[in-house]
């Protein structure tokens, strides 16, 4: 379907404006707090006692004109130094450009801004996902992002699902690697929650595993 130059911006908005509402929602249900005001409002302490317990999920804009989305994921903690990847972010670069589709001359600005962003957080500890949407991009542009790692999407439905499949690779990787102990299922119902809470459900396979696994590994 063709669309106009304002049908195009209102799209991009769109997509971005429902994942936000979809962490938002994922938020308070990993919180079980009413709204997110119910959450600002508690004292610091509080509130990190809370992520260290159930694990958190945030968002923020950056970059030029607020064109990426930083999405940030935060394991509960484990106090276990060997778990390597307690910390998750998605660097998603939202395209305003209506007029033609992205060239290979244009990606120079956006993978600087997208890798900006993506050097500051890997240096803070985070594994990074970097992903851009835009309405339409030349095979030579794609090339170009997907060549340096950043996925290109223009749906929502599919950005979610590249999301959800790096979320599932996490729970393959904890049941795969990790000697289960009652810390780790609650890294397991973290991901679990956002998961559904981005529209999708675990796997039957894994919840298997998850509900199988030994209480006591050691004597496994």
């Amino acid at each position: 379907m063709n669309m106009n130059k304002d049908e195009i911006r209102n799209n991009i908005f769109r997509i971005r404006g429902e994942l936000i509402e979809r962490i938002a929602a994922i938020k308070k249900r990993v919180f079980n707090v009413k709204d997110l005001l119910q959450y600002k409002l508690m004292p610091g302490w509080v509130k990190s006692r809370l992520r260290d317990e159930y694990g958190d999920m945030e968002w923020e804009y950056a970059g030029y004109g607020d064109r990426i989305l930083v999405v940030r994921l935060q394991d509960p903690d484990t106090e276990d130094w060997t778990k390597k990847e307690r910390k998750t972010a998605f660097v998603i670069y939202f395209s305003l450009q209506t007029s033609k589709p992205v060239t290979p001359s244009q990606t120079k600005f956006k993978l600087n801004s997208i890798y900006k962003e993506v050097n500051k957080l890997r240096a803070k500890g985070y594994h990074v996902f970097p992903a851009i949407v835009v309405y339409n991009a030349t095979p030579g542009a794609k090339k170009e992002l997907e060549g340096h790692k950043v996925h290109v999407f223009s749906s929502l439905e599919d950005l979610l699902a590249w999301i959800y499949n790096k979320l599932i690779f996490r729970l393959q990787r904890l049941i795969e690697i990790t000697k289960f102990t009652f810390k780790f299922d609650k890294i397991f119902i973290f991901l679990k929650n956002i998961i559904e809470g981005l529209g999708f459900e675990v796997p039957s396979e894994l919840l298997e595993a998850w509900a199988y696994k030994p209480k006591y590994p050691d004597r496994a």
